[in-house]
């Protein structure tokens, strides 16, 4: 893997001086490999951090704040860091590097223990819906869909929440039942279901319908076997544990 690493290195340094005037994230992102070099993956994370806030819609940073995150064993936030990273269409040599990393970090979490919970859901027009908590302090309804290949949070509660509800450099095409659409794409801190909790959720901010807060798609189903009990209305969310 190193090997890999060294290789996106050298490409992508050309790639960040196309920033132009704006020098910003190319100075992050040397701070950042100088923290990387020296072994402080705490402070990687911390430049990369704050590198993809400021440009959330680049593939590279948040290949290397992934990058980071594996190194201080967050599997599961390093994970959904290096599937942001690909949807983000990044360089040919980053999306191979993004996905070894994925794969490596799946290889290791077969070794893991299970955890398993289980929550009531309710049917309503012909789907389930479950209760949620969304950075520990909001109460959310989600639909639940394991066809959804990202989960939604609506406009509305991007806004309680704090999240960006316009368009930014990161958005998503979504293919709906009115035809293709797009948003913008955003991380919650945690999305919460019975005791099952997936930190630096990738989400995108759209309507998800009338009387929902969002659809649960596998940017958090995506961690976990899912169960659902249709006579019982029971889902159980099994993974395993950190």
């Amino acid at each position: 893997m190193r090997r890999c690493l060294t290789l996106v290195v050298g490409v992508l340094i050309g790639q960040w001086l196309t920033f132009g005037a704006s020098s910003s994230p190319a100075d992050l992102y040397s701070v950042g490999l100088a923290a990387w070099e020296r072994r402080d993956y705490a402070e990687a994370l911390r430049v990369w951090s704050h590198g993809t806030a400021l440009q959330p819609g680049d593939a590279v940073l948040h290949f290397w704040r992934a990058s980071a995150l594996a190194r201080l064993g967050q599997r599961h936030a390093a994970a959904d860091g290096f599937r942001l990273a690909l949807m983000l269409d990044p360089p040919q040599s980053v999306a191979a590097a993004a996905r070894q990393e994925l794969a490596s970090l799946d290889a290791a979490s077969t070794t893991a223990t299970d955890v398993e919970t289980t929550v009531p859901v309710e049917s309503t027009r012909g789907v389930w819906v479950a209760s949620a908590l969304i950075n520990g302090a909001y109460p959310a309804r989600f639909l639940v869909d394991t066809g959804s290949s990202v989960t939604l949070i609506s406009p509305a509660m991007a806004r309680i929440i704090g999240m960006p509800t316009k368009a930014t450099r990161a958005t998503m095409e979504l293919q709906t039942l009115g035809g293709v659409t797009a948003g913008p794409v955003t991380t919650a801190t945690s999305i919460r279901i019975g005791e099952a909790e997936v930190h630096d959720v990738i989400v995108v901010v759209h309507d998800p319908g009338p009387g929902l807060d969002g659809i649960l798609g596998n940017t958090f189903l995506g961690r976990y076997r899912v169960t659902l009990d249709a006579d019982r209305r029971l889902l159980s969310l099994r993974r395993p544990s950190d």
